[in-house]
C-alpha cells in the first residue's frame, strides 16, 4: 500500500502536481489527500464544460469551468486549474475566440492527471 501511493505521488508530481504543497494543505495527511485524488476522476468535471462550449452556453461554461479551476487548485493540479481558468475568462467574456485550444489543453491536463490516479490507486 505504501509503494502505491509513493508511485502515484511521485507520477503526480512529474505530471506538475503541487503534491507536497497540498500535502502540507491537507495538515500534511497524504491519505486524506489521497482520498480526495481517487474521487477526482469519478466526479467528471471535464465532460460539462466541453458540453457548454459546444452548446455556447457561456452561463454554464463559466459555472462548470469555475469548478473545475477551483477542485483542480485544491488539488494540487495547478496547470489544470490555470487552463480551466481561461476558459472561465473567456465564458464571462462571452467568447469563443481561441477555444479550441484552450479546451484542447484542459482535456489533455485532465485525462492525464485521471490516468495516473486510475492506473495507481
Amino acid at each position: 500500500m505504501e509503494q502505491l501511493r509513493e508511485k502515484l505521488l511521485d507520477e503526480l508530481k512529474k505530471a506538475g502536481v503541487d503534491v507536497d504543497g497540498t500535502v502540507s494543505r491537507f495538515m500534511d495527511n497524504a491519505e486524506i489527500y489521497i482520498k480526495f485524488l481517487k474521487r477526482f476522476p469519478d466526479e467528471d468535471r471535464f465532460t460539462p464544460v466541453k458540453e457548454a462550449a459546444a452548446e455556447k452556453d457561456f452561463d454554464k461554461l463559466n459555472q462548470t469551468a469555475h469548478k473545475l479551476k477551483g477542485v483542480s487548485a485544491n488539488l494540487g493540479m495547478t496547470a489544470l486549474s490555470e487552463a480551466a481558468h481561461k476558459i472561465e475568462l473567456k465564458a464571462k467574456e462571452s467568447s469563443l475566440d481561441g477555444i479550441d485550444g484552450d479546451m484542447e489543453a484542459v482535456e489533455k491536463l485532465y485525462n492525464e492527471v485521471c490516468r495516473i490516479i486510475r492506473g495507481n490507486t
